[in-house]
């Protein structure tokens, strides 16, 4: 997926549903709810670091050559355990590297390297592709990564009970299905054995797949990823690897970002989910509407100030102390 060009002044509607919803007005409304004193301050002090660890190519999964992570930790002189965040890579569920998020080289928002900066530790992970084993292969791949970094949070200095997950386009799919989605094997589990996690931010990540598989333009990424079409039996397996399909009062914390000229997913599938999580009752969901901006406004598109918001979404739900 080649890198869109940079956009320029988009208008950004913002809903947070825990809090407040943000549109023009007379100024009554209170003020949205960010990240503490407390946290800002520590993320301030980890920017002065001169030096972030980066260990590369953890296996995390045995059997399985795809399921390498790349971890990023904060200098030893700011003391751990760290909250941790998951970066999970895009690309269609057919291509796409951890390595696109294992440094600052090429300034792609999100990378590992930056979250490091400013306070946790993160990981990005490799995950089998679709060409390789079709949907749920992914997911299990990301819940076992989870898993991998919880049992081995006291060697890195992790903190096992604060973990997050980030993707973009394909990513962030499987990102909020970390977060929606329950695993069986962590039934009767505590969450430090478990692969949920306790927030989750999504780029552009698809939403609905039986629209998005309708609507024509991810057909067939959408096709190969899930083994077919949404016909007979399949059609169960659409809407269970589709976020739209949980829906509750309950769950960790949302950040959605979509952009409204989105050619690949259809904001309105966004649209549509957001409503219903507010209609459930859920007040944790924040929802950036980007305007006039393609897919993936903070990764490919780099909206600046989306970038704030995902810094900021991260330090409120799981923040350095």
């Amino acid at each position: 997926m080649k890198e869109a060009p940079r956009a320029t002044l988009p208008i950004v509607w913002l809903l947070f549903l825990s809090s407040v919803t943000i549109v023009a007005g007379n100024g009554d409304s209170p003020k949205p709810t960010v990240a503490s004193p407390s946290a800002r301050a520590a993320a301030e002090r980890a920017k002065d670091r001169s030096s972030v660890r980066t260990l590369l190519n953890l296996s995390y999964k045995s059997g399985c050559k795809a399921c390498l992570l790349d971890l990023a930790l904060p200098n030893e002189t700011h003391p751990g355990p760290w909250p941790l965040i998951v970066v999970i890579h895009g690309g269609g569920w057919i291509e796409g590297d951890k390595s696109s998020f294992a440094s600052d080289t090429y300034k792609v928002p999100g990378n590992i390297v930056d979250f490091a900066r400013i306070g946790f530790a993160a990981a990005t992970i490799n995950y089998r592709l679709s060409k390789e084993a079709a949907y749920p292969a992914a997911l299990d791949d990301c819940r076992a990564a989870v898993r991998w970094l919880r049992e081995h949070a006291a060697e890195y200095q992790l903190d096992p009970k604060r973990i997050g997950a980030y993707g973009n386009s394909a990513g962030g799919h499987l990102a909020l299905l970390l977060a929606l989605l329950e695993d069986p094997v962590d039934r009767g589990t505590g969450v430090e054995q478990s692969s949920r996690v306790q927030a989750a931010a999504s780029d552009s990540g698809p939403i609905d797949l039986v629209a998005d598989y309708r609507r024509g333009t991810l057909r067939t990424v959408i096709g190969g990823f899930m083994g077919g079409a949404p016909e007979g039996n399949r059609q169960a397996l659409f809407e269970q690897a589709s976020p739209s399909h949980y829906v509750s009062a309950k769950g960790p914390p949302l950040l959605l970002i979509y952009g409204e000229a989105d050619a690949q997913v259809g904001v309105e599938t966004a649209d549509r989910f957001v409503a219903a999580l507010s209609e459930a009752g859920r007040r944790d969901v924040t929802y950036l509407r980007v305007a006039a901006v393609d897919h993936c406004p903070h990764s490919l598109q780099r909206v600046p100030y989306v970038a704030d918001a995902v810094t900021q979404f991260f330090l409120r739900t799981l923040g350095p102390r």
